[in-house]
């Protein structure tokens, strides 16, 4: 049995829109690139990452089988090949459920792929009228195949309520939906309601099905997932990113709470020999017990990512100091003569250890790594190397055609366990693996790391966005199509860069609440009429009289919208943006501080016409008139067009080649001449001229001419 172990079409449409924006020529000059690690090991590379999401994870999670029936009612056993199997192996337990929501969406945002949102979506509304318990609130731990379930008297553990959290979290991250992000703040409201002990600042293992009573699961004290899981599942990935500032806000201080609760209830601060003080006991009720459940190198492991990712949010770096508690622990858990992660210690004195973890440990051992990369400099290439080829090589299974990963490879076969899916084992640790190392090896890389949104219409270019946990120095964001799978939406493409190296704001902070003061120059500038004929140049340039500026943010869109909006976030107090494509476009931006501060919105104009006006209703060629019965008759209504900013000026113009002016009358762009023939019966011909200059000034001349002469083949200009 498997423990918690804690933690085509749409293809079409973005190469569409691509090639649509790059019509547009719309040039928004790049952030430099970070500089690529010329030795960086190939296993690191981000592709190496996309490539094993798409081909060794998304197989086994996208048979028939994965899907449940209906679709969204997602087994939690399924077989090597990803087969179904017999009792009793047909339960759902709630975890399962929101790791499959997790899991999909995660895909959706590596991908753009919207078929994945559709099965995210349906996870949700299986969890809505299954799961959730109608009566007594909260949602139900376990459900027979029939979406039942199991025991509606059961206790209600955190662990599975955090679990569905989870789903929910990585939902409302790609989508914004209103719906989903009230739900997701509703189990936030029960997590640190009837689960909470503010007095104690302490999370309860469980309530019974009233959710009346506190159970103590196990007998052995508070679990440390109680911590893990809300901190991880919820908390991180989804501060800044609600539409209540508020809600923002609530969620930081629940995320600097359970983080010290994790460190005073669960750390080995007590030791006596500080050099053992790394340790996280998994249980609180069985502290001193190596062979408690959860007391491993993965939960303590997962510990310090928590806070290490945590401690990057708060200005006054609360748990800096641990790092040296957390380099040692590293040390003891990497079993260097293999390359990969040990299990649990056995002795601290004898520093012997349990060689050989399950999959998941491996996971977020590595995540930690590339973690402490991303934000404090690149320390841990050759290790996470090894590492991370150790477990391509060794725990996916490259013989079925769908290949997934084993919970356990040990060199003793008798440790192995080849199972591929569990109550513990799902769409969560591998997922959330390929991505960090997937982000991890762009930065390494020096390029952009791209993840797709579904937002919503309105706020495609102004919903706040993160790469998972992280924050970026820069984004480029891309509107590209309307969603089918999720009407009002629209996926967006957002490139990240700078990722984990946002500058720590000032701590503590000063008395300055003044945001800073854009000004946007247009180079070169437009004519009275506001065009421009060429190539146009916004530059940004903010101040800030105290703190310093932290980044300028630009939102472009075409006033048409006949070409995908852009927007960027991008670092320092000075950048610029040129067009190069006719039209209008408007460009709104604003600077931010290091203190968060930020300017109001202002809004510049640009607009480009490089085209010349067009001019129609000239004498057609061959044109003539007969007979010369002296009769004023027209031959020319000049019309002005200009599809870019407008015609501002015509002028016509006519005359005889022998100069009678008063053969001539000219009204409106309407041409009259007289049919009457030149002295001596010679032609007479009329020649019509007619100037359009448009808004950019642009101009345009064309003439045309109508010539008095009888019908038949003579010469012009012959008796």
């Amino acid at each position: 049995m498997v423990p918690h172990l804690g933690m085509r079409a749409v293809r079409s449409a973005v190469l569409l829109a691509a090639a649509s924006l790059a019509s547009a020529q719309l040039v928004l000059a790049p952030v430099p690139a970070a500089e690529a690690d010329p030795d960086l090991p190939p296993v690191l590379g981000s592709d190496t990452w996309l490539a094993h999401h798409r081909d060794e994870l998304m197989p086994y999670w996208l048979v028939p089988e994965a899907f449940g029936d209906p679709v969204g009612n997602f087994p939690s056993f399924r077989g090597t090949d990803g087969e179904l199997l017999p009792e009793p192996f047909t339960h759902r337990g709630a975890s399962t459920l929101g790791r499959g929501v997790y899991g999909y969406s995660l895909a959706f945002m590596l991908t753009g792929d919207e078929r994945y949102l559709t099965y995210a979506r349906a996870g949700l509304d299986w969890i809505e009228a299954k799961l959730e318990d109608p009566v007594h609130g909260g949602y139900f731990g376990e459900l027979d195949a029939t979406g039942k379930p199991v025991d509606d008297e059961a206790n209600k553990d955190l662990f599975d309520l955090a679990s569905v959290g989870l789903g929910y979290a990585m939902y409302v991250s790609a989508t914004r939906d209103p719906e989903a992000e009230a739900k997701l703040l509703a189990i936030r409201d029960l997590v640190f309601g009837p689960y909470y002990d503010p007095a104690a600042n302490r999370l309860k293992d469980s309530m019974d099905y009233t959710l009346s009573t506190e159970v103590d699961t196990g007998g052995n004290g508070g679990d440390i997932t109680n911590y893990l899981v809300p901190g991880t599942a919820f908390l991180l990935p989804t501060i800044g990113l609600l539409g209540d500032p508020d809600r923002n806000r609530q969620l930081r201080t629940d995320l600097r709470n359970v983080t010290q609760a994790l460190i005073d209830r669960h750390k080995h601060n007590g030791a006596t020999v500080p050099a053992n003080r790394w340790m996280f006991w998994g249980r609180t009720g069985r502290v001193g017990n190596l062979g408690a459940l959860q007391t491993d190198f993965g939960h303590t492991i997962k510990s310090y990512a928590m806070i290490h990712n945590a401690n990057q949010l708060f200005a006054d770096r609360p748990w800096s100091g641990l790092v040296p508690d957390r380099t040692r622990m590293l040390d003891l858990a990497w079993d260097d003569v293999v390359g990969r992660w040990n299990q649990r210690l056995r002795n601290f004195t004898a520093g012997t250890v349990e060689p050989d973890s399950t999959w998941w440990i491996h996971d977020e051992a590595d995540q930690l790594l590339a973690a402490v990369d991303l934000t404090d400099g690149v320390t841990n290439t050759d290790r996470l190397a090894r590492s991370t080829r150790f477990f391509l090589d060794s725990y996916v299974d490259h013989v079925s055609p769908v290949h997934e990963t084993f919970i356990r490879v040990a060199r003793d076969p008798a440790d192995n366990d080849l199972r591929k899916s569990a109550f513990g084992k799902n769409m969560l640790h591998n997922m959330e693996h390929a991505l960090i190392l997937y982000l991890h090896g762009r930065a390494l890389e020096g390029r952009p790391a791209r993840l797709y949104y579904a937002l919503p219409h309105d706020r495609a270019l102004t919903a706040e966005t993160r790469p998972y946990w992280f924050d970026s120095t820069g984004q480029e964001r891309t509107a590209l199509a309307p969603l089918g799978a999720l009407p009002g939406h629209d996926l967006v493409a957002v490139d990240y860069t700078g990722i984990g190296q946002v500058p720590r704001p000032p701590y503590p902070p000063p008395a300055d609440t003044t945001p800073p003061t854009t000004t946007a120059t247009l180079s070169p500038q437009s004519n009275d009429a506001g065009w421009n004929r060429g190539d146009v140049t916004v530059s940004l340039t903010a101040e800030d009289d105290l703190v310093g500026v932290k980044e300028l943010r630009a939102q472009v869109r075409a006033v048409d919208g006949s070409v995908p909006g852009t927007a960027f976030v991008r670092p320092g107090a000075r950048t610029s943006l040129t067009f190069t494509g006719e039209g209008r476009y408007l460009v709104t931006y604003r600077a931010v501080d290091l203190l968060g501060n930020a300017e109001p919105e202002r809004t510049v104009e640009v607009k480009i016409d490089r085209t010349d006006p067009t001019v129609s209703g000239l004498p057609e060629e061959g044109c003539r008139i007969w007979p010369p019965d002296h009769r004023f008759v027209p031959i020319a209504e000049v019309v002005a067009a200009d599809s870019g900013s407008g015609v501002v000026d015509v002028r016509v113009s006519a005359s005889p080649a022998d100069g009678e002016p008063g053969n001539v009358r000219v009204v409106d762009g309407r041409v009259w001449v007289r049919a009457e023939l030149a002295p001596r019966g010679r032609d007479r011909t009329y020649t019509v001229t007619a100037t359009a200059v448009d808004l950019a000034g642009n101009p345009t001349t064309a003439t045309g001419v109508c010539v008095v002469s009888p019908p038949g083949d003579r010469t012009p200009g012959q008796p």
